[in-house]
């Protein structure tokens, strides 16, 4: 036996929760490739992100302007985005945690340069790694482990957030709340630890994306009430919801979300929903399951589990009634003897997951394209369940608790049937969505060599010279439905070093860039325009009379003092 295989047999004989994680991230990152491809990762390649304009574009390109924006505090601010000042990275969703970082290190990054395809491999990899890190918590055995990684790694919600809303591919956040609510009673080195670790993970989710902060606190509600209830640690338990809320408020403070009068509500509470068949419902993304009917908005409550952990959930609902109808006593009496037994994880668990499809769900309950009850609720209440107006996303924390306890109960089972059920269900997974996984591979394995701008008309070059700031004029209630227009201005200006008057941004207050706008439109009626702006015009209507105003690119467009 050579020494490489003394090493792998030593690795397999003495396992640990390391080594499970290992494993795990290293199959979520092969996933990863085997969707997406390669190209992606290579920092250079920002094609991708351009090629079609998508949310993956604004994050990028408020990356870019904050990347070139001074050092102030709040270390997250980005200048050049809006005509209310600067704004936090945070509300370009251009993940801060990287963009701090790799802020510092610009000075040695080429110009040309972006981290989410390093991002997404990053978050298959700890998805696959902490679930089955999770995972050896239930059953110490690295095949069983790594094979149910798998699962975690092909994610359905996880694929379909990626490459488009990449921050939301964080669900290892999620997983790490629920290793800390396994850990509830372990017994560490100092006290305070896992009130260290609350903390860290809130102040994770405040740098990944604000919806994964009411996340981690959903799961945080399963933790208090074992804690408190179960392990009679009542200081813990405050502590953990007090210190963890400093941390989260504190570090929001850092990167700026507190900076400027932008609101925080938005409206589509109750549209951008989960639908109940959710779990069921593939949406269009599997090969041999149909989709099912659901309202409008309600794609941001994808919650499907893929056939091949649908069918694992089948196999172990028929292995926990075996385990129980096995114990003497019947039926019955042995599922008293064991809710009885553990009441309290039980109660917690079921409150974690309540309160997130509940959630989820918002006040319009539907099934199929049925609504089944709408409950209205006060004004004061709405606007600010409105600040998280997509509820549909609360349902992921749900998913994973199924997915979890699915792999909980089949590791009941013999070890020969157990690897056989993972093996083949991972295979269906994997056969399942692999018609939408082409449709990824295709997109960002194919060639760009002869993409080019949007905006690439000889036109733009007297323009720009010499321009400070792109204006858009006459800004209408729903801008943001112009989003490939503030995209294609936006990498314009960003290019010769030139001010949005307004940006394609997560949170801002209309009124005042609607203000701005209409204080500068007026301003260009009266003979009183800047020579130093291009002015962006929404519609060919109330154009302003006697000006060589014109058409570039698809877009009407004025510069003074420009023939």
């Amino acid at each position: 036996m050579n020494k490489f295989q003394e090493r792998l047999k030593k690795f397999y004989s003495a396992p640990n929760a390391v080594h499970a994680f290992s494993i795990g991230a290293l199959f979520g990152a092969i996933i990863f490739i085997w969707i997406y491809g390669t190209a992606i990762l290579n920092p250079t390649h920002t094609d991708w992100i351009f090629v079609r304009p998508d949310d993956v574009t604004q994050h990028h390109l408020g990356w870019m302007y904050y990347r070139r924006s001074n050092w102030t505090f709040p270390i997250g601010l980005t200048e050049g985005l809006s005509s209310e000042g600067k704004v936090s990275c945070m509300f370009t969703d251009a993940i801060p945690l990287f963009a701090v970082f790799f802020k510092i290190l610009s000075p040695i990054l080429p110009d040309n340069f972006q981290y989410f395809g390093i991002w997404g491999i990053t978050c298959f990899a700890l998805n696959g790694g902490f679930g089955a890190a999770l995972l050896y918590r239930v059953k110490p055995n690295l095949i069983y482990t790594s094979l149910s990684s798998i699962f975690y790694a092909l994610f359905p919600p996880t694929m379909n957030r990626i490459t488009h809303h990449n921050s939301l591919g964080a669900i290892w956040l999620l997983l790490i709340a629920m290793i800390l609510f396994v850990d509830h009673n372990k017994k560490y080195k100092h006290g305070y630890t896992p009130v260290v670790l609350w903390c860290v993970l809130g102040m994770l989710a405040v740098l990944i994306h604000m919806y994964f902060i009411p996340m981690v606190y959903t799961a945080m509600i399963g933790y208090i009430i074992i804690t408190f209830f179960k392990d009679k640690k009542y200081l813990r338990a405050a502590c953990t919801f007090g210190c963890t809320s400093i941390a989260s408020v504190l570090t929001m403070w850092i990167i700026g979300a507190f900076h400027g009068d932008s609101s925080y509500a938005d409206g589509g509470f109750g549209y951008y929903s989960a639908n109940i068949n959710t779990f069921f419902n593939s949406s269009n993304k599997s090969k041999f399951i149909k989709p099912m009917n659901t309202l409008d908005g309600q794609y941001e409550g994808f919650g499907y589990l893929g056939l091949g952990t649908l069918l694992c959930l089948f196999v172990a609902l028929i292995v926990i009634v075996g385990v129980i109808e096995k114990k003497e006593g019947g039926f019955f009496k042995n599922c008293l003897e064991l809710i009885k037994k553990y009441r309290w994880e039980i109660i917690s668990v079921c409150a974690v997951f309540c309160v997130g499809f509940v959630w989820s769900l918002s006040n319009k309950i539907a099934l199929n394209g049925r609504v089944l009850a709408e409950i209205p609720l006060p004004h004061y209440i709405e606007i600010r369940l409105a600040i998280f107006r997509a509820s549909g996303r609360f349902i992921w924390l749900p998913c994973l608790i199924v997915v979890t306890c699915t792999f909980a109960a089949l590791s009941k089972m013999t070890k020969k049937s157990l690897y056989t059920t993972l093996v083949i269900c991972s295979m269906i997974q994997a056969l399942d969505l692999r018609d939408w996984r082409n449709i990824f591979h295709g997109e960002y394995t194919r060639d760009l060599s002869m993409y080019r701008d949007r905006l690439h008309c000889s036109r733009w070059e007297p323009l720009t010279d010499g321009a400070n700031e792109i204006v858009f004029v006459q800004l209408p209630p729903n801008y943001l439905a112009y989003m490939p227009m503030f995209f294609d201005f936006g990498k314009l200006a960003y290019d010769h070093d030139m001010d949005l008057s307004c940006f394609y941004l997560a949170r801002s207050n209309y009124e005042a860039l609607a203000q701005y706008s209409n204080e500068q439109y007026e301003m260009l009626l009266n003979g009183e325009g800047r020579d130093d702006v291009i002015y962006v015009f929404f519609n060919e209507d109330n154009l302003p009379k006697g000006r060589h105003v014109e058409k570039v690119d698809n877009y009407v467009v004025y510069r003074q003092g420009v023939s």
